[in-house]
């Protein structure tokens, strides 16, 4: 038979912050001209820590993509391979 023990300690630890938010650049290339884009800034407690730039000029998709990640709290370390992801595989 299992024993309930009533004091048992739950430390919680503080939480870091992380934010994703929407970059909008304007690039020049010589095949392209000038174009505008859309990459991802990721902040910790209001300081900007990763950059991406240049992921796609379609706003609403990187808008989307970076919903994503703060309603499901990616870590950073995830990021490359999600922006990867989708990139070559996904549709958000």
């Amino acid at each position: 038979m299992l024993k309930l023990h009533r004091n048992v300690k739950i430390i919680h630890k503080e939480q870091i912050v992380i934010t994703y938010k929407l970059l909008a650049e304007h690039k020049q290339d010589p095949v392209l001209g000038e174009y505008k884009t859309y990459g991802i800034a990721v902040e910790q407690e209001d300081t900007v820590i990763r950059v991406i730039e240049d992921i796609s000029p379609d706003q609403e998709k990187v808008g989307r993509l970076i919903g994503l990640f703060n309603s499901e709290r990616l870590s950073p370390s995830q990021l490359d391979e999600a922006v990867e992801n989708f990139l070559y595989d996904f549709e958000v």
